[in-house]
C-alpha cells in the first residue's frame, strides 16, 4: 500500500494552507511578517507508539434483529466463535376445523442478512434442539448460552454468497418430527404459546465449518421460523402453507479465545502488548474488545523548526494492513479517536478539526484507481495538538474505537490490522504542517 494522502489531500491542502496564511488566519500581526514571507511545510518525524489493549465487556445482542453463526481465527487475535438462540411463537389456526387436509412437509425457512469473511467456501449450518426455552422479551448478552442437545436436530450445507433476490435458507424437518408436530396441531394440543414452548423449546445454530465466515440470518424477518405445508382434498389439491415465526428473543452468544497468540497475556484492562511484539501492527476489533492504544510521547517537547510561526493543520494518518479492498476482513467504516487513563478507560472524544467543535472521526477511504491499493483512516486533530504544543492542554494517551453508539452485531465482527511507523507496508504518521518565517 502506498500514502493515500499523496493522492487525497496534497493538491487540494496545499492551496487551502496557502490561502489561510494569506489570510492571515494565524496569530501573526501582518506588520510584523508579510504573508508573501511566510514559508509552508510539513514535518511526519514525530513518534508515535500504538499497542493493542483490551477491555472486557459485555453488549445486549437480543435487540438485533440478526443471529450470527460462524468463527473467525487469527494467529495474532486468537479464536472468535458465534452461534444463535432462538425460541419459535404460536400462531393462531383454524387447522382442527378444516376437512379433507393432508399434511405435506415442514420447513425451517431463515432470512439470510449478510455474511462476513470467506463466502465462496461451503458452510455447514447445524441446527439442534433446546433444552428449555427462551424467556420471551427478556435482555440476553453476548456472555450467555441455553443448553441444548448435542446431535443437530437440522443440517445443511451451503454457500453463503447468495445471488436470489430473497436469500433464504431452507432446510426441511424430518418427516416423523414434522408429522407429530401436524398431528399435535390438528388434535390442539398445540393451542398456545406455552405448549409451543413444550413441543420445540427452541433452536440453537451452530457450524462445524472452520472457514473464517459469519453468517447473520434475519430471526424477526417476516420469512422466517417453520413453514407447514399442506393441501387440500379438493380436485385441484389445492396447496397451503402456515408459518410460526420466531419469538422476539433471539440472541447471539460471541466468545474469544487468544490462547496461544501474542495477545494472550491481555488479562486485565490495564494490560497492553507492544505494536513491535505483533509484527509491528495493532488491532481494532470490536467483538473481541480489541482496540489500539496511541501515544505521542514527544509531542509536549516537540521541537519547532527554526523561524517558526504557527501551526496550520495536524493530521493523524492511520493505514490498515491491507492489499486489496476485496478481500475478507473489511475494516470499520469510521472510527474514532478517544482519550483514556491508565486502565484504557474511554473518556471524553478527541476534539477534532481547527476549531476542536466536533469528534475526531475518520471515515476509511481509498482511491479506487490505484495499482496499489492506497487505503487510510485520516483524523484531523489541529486543535488538539495546537494545544498540547502551547501548553494549554496536557499531552493524554488515545484510544482508537468504533465511534461510540455506532457499534452493531455487524461492525461487532469488523476488524483493522494497523501498522506502526515499523511497518513496511503500511504506517502510522502524525503530519503537522506548519508555517515559518522564509
Amino acid at each position: 500500500m502506498r500514502t493515500l494522502l499523496r493522492f487525497f489531500a496534497l493538491p487540494i491542502l496545499a492551496g487551502v494552507l496557502f490561502s489561510a496564511c494569506m489570510s492571515g488566519d494565524l496569530d501573526v500581526g501582518q506588520g510584523v511578517v508579510k504573508p508573501d514571507e511566510m514559508l509552508l511545510q510539513y514535518i511526519d518525524t514525530v513518534s508515535v507508539n500504538l499497542s493493542t489493549i483490551m477491555v472486557p465487556d459485555s453488549f445486549v445482542t437480543s435487540s438485533d434483529s440478526s443471529i450470527l453463526v460462524g468463527r473467525w481465527s487469527d494467529s495474532q487475535t486468537g479464536l472468535m466463535s458465534a452461534r444463535g438462540f432462538a425460541s419459535l411463537s404460536y400462531v393462531t389456526n383454524d387447522l382442527p376445523d378444516q376437512k379433507g387436509i393432508r399434511f405435506d412437509s415442514l420447513v425451517l425457512e431463515v432470512v439470510h442478512a449478510y455474511s462476513v469473511g470467506d463466502t465462496l467456501r461451503p458452510f455447514t449450518l447445524q441446527v439442534h434442539q433446546l433444552r428449555q426455552p427462551i424467556e420471551p422479551g427478556a435482555v440476553h448478552y453476548n456472555t450467555q448460552s441455553v443448553a441444548y442437545n448435542p446431535t443437530p436436530l437440522l443440517q445443511t450445507t451451503l454457500v453463503p454468497q447468495f445471488k436470489e433476490e430473497i436469500r433464504q435458507v431452507r432446510i426441511r424437518i424430518p418427516e416423523a418430527l414434522a408429522k407429530s408436530f401436524y398431528d399435535k396441531l390438528i388434535s390442539k394440543e398445540i393451542n398456545s404459546l406455552e405448549t409451543m414452548g413444550d413441543f420445540w423449546k427452541g433452536m440453537a445454530f451452530l457450524s462445524s465449518s472452520t472457514n473464517n465466515v459469519f453468517l447473520g440470518l434475519n430471526l424477526t424477518s417476516s420469512l422466517s421460523g417453520i413453514r407447514l405445508y399442506y393441501r387440500s382434498n379438493d380436485i385441484n389439491q389445492t396447496n397451503h402453507n402456515l408459518l410460526f415465526p420466531f419469538v422476539a428473543s433471539q440472541f447471539t452468544q460471541l466468545t474469544n479465545n487468544r490462547t496461544g497468540t501474542p495477545l494472550q497475556s491481555l488479562q486485565r484492562a490495564s494490560d497492553a502488548v507492544s505494536s513491535r511484539l505483533t509484527q509491528n501492527t495493532s488491532f481494532v476489533v470490536p467483538g473481541a474488545f480489541l482496540s489500539t492504544r496511541i501515544e505521542i510521547p514527544s509531542l509536549t517537547e516537540f521541537i519547532k523548526p527554526e523561524k517558526f510561526i504557527g501551526l496550520n493543520l495536524a493530521e493523524l494518518i492511520i493505514e490498515p494492513v491491507r492489499k486489496d479492498v476485496r478481500d475478507n476482513a473489511a475494516p470499520p467504516s469510521s472510527l474514532g479517536l478517544y482519550f483514556t487513563n491508565n486502565q484504557n478507560e474511554t473518556t471524553d472524544a478527541v476534539p477534532g478539526t481547527s476549531t476542536g467543535a466536533t469528534s475526531a472521526v475518520a471515515t476509511y477511504a481509498f482511491l479506487p484507481n490505484a495499482i496499489e491499493l492506497e487505503d487510510a483512516y485520516v483524523f484531523n486533530i489541529t486543535h488538539y495538538v495546537n494545544q498540547v504544543m502551547k501548553g494549554q492542554a496536557v499531552n493524554r494517551p488515545m484510544l482508537l474505537r468504533v465511534p461510540i453508539g455506532q457499534a452493531t452485531m455487524k461492525t461487532m465482527l469488523q476488524r483493522a490490522t494497523l501498522g506502526n511507523r515499523q511497518n513496511t507496508t503500511d504506517r502510522i504518521r502524525l503530519k503537522l504542517y506548519v508555517t515559518s518565517d522564509t
